[in-house]
């Protein structure tokens, strides 16, 4: 159990980024795990320096998905939809200003008892969690572009010590390269931009035809400003160059993190 599992009525913002994390990692970095498994959407952009993912798991979906009886934009004036996501209560707000946005907290039953109840007419989660929890629900799975991901959304990862070779040596063999791949250029492009846990940014990477294509947004819930690459190169140019493109068109629109 994390401190974000105690404090399940205090905003995500409040706790601090990596608070999922770091309790964990401490564990394996006092030598009293050998391994952490994370998603790794949780992982703070700088893990410890002793620390390092040896392993990442083939990717499920790294989609958004509303967890409601209608669409978001035939919801009903004055609903409220649940998430403690900042980086999509901005988008929520960017494009239906005319319902409400209200804070959710606790595990996946907990969460879809408040729709079932009515107390939310929705509520937006990771479309891998419905997945890999094989949940029969109404939902709708947003477009990467209206909803761009969180960093790494859908991925585990396993942490373990830089140190611990035999443990790489044994868990080289489910990692997942193209997944690991692509992980690391979308955290490279969150480096870039200054994004992270709970930020308003969202950052998506696929392997495409031999190319790296990436989708970066952000929004403070008046604006959304989403931009596109594609590029051969490596993990760190190809991240690079899809943040720099979102910061680059932001100071063009005037805003300066």
């Amino acid at each position: 159990t994390t401190k974000a599992d105690l404090f399940l009525n205090e905003p995500l913002q409040k706790l601090g980024k990596g608070v999922f994390e770091k309790e964990v990692n401490r564990l394996v970095m006092e030598g009293n795990a050998d391994i952490a498994v994370h998603s790794m959407k949780d992982l703070t952009s700088q893990l410890d320096p002793g620390l390092e993912v040896i392993a990442t798991l083939k990717r499920d979906s790294p989609y958004d998905a509303l967890v409601a009886d209608s669409e978001l934009f035939k919801l009903e004036k004055g609903s409220i939809i649940g998430t403690s996501s900042l980086r999509r209560k901005n988008i929520i707000s960017f494009f239906r200003s005319d319902i409400n946005v209200a804070d959710i907290r606790g595990n996946i039953d907990t969460r879809l008892s408040k729709v079932k109840t009515s107390q939310y007419a929705g509520i937006i989660i990771a479309h891998a969690s419905l997945q890999r929890l094989n949940i029969e629900t109404k939902y709708f799975v947003f477009s990467p572009y209206d909803f761009t991901p969180e960093v790494n959304q859908g991925i585990i990862a396993i942490v373990s010590r830089k140190d611990n070779i035999e443990m790489k040596k044994v868990l080289s063999e489910i990692d997942d390269k193209e997944t690991h791949s692509i992980a690391e250029t979308e955290r490279t492009a969150s480096n870039i931009i200054g994004g992270g846990c709970n930020s308003p940014f969202g950052i998506f990477f696929e392997f495409y035809d031999k190319e790296f294509h990436g989708i970066a947004t952000f929004s403070d819930s008046k604006k959304k400003i989403t931009v596109e690459t594609w590029s051969r190169e490596n993990e760190k140019i190809s991240g690079e160059k899809l943040g720099k493109t979102l910061l680059r068109q932001m100071k063009n629109e005037g805003i300066i993190l």
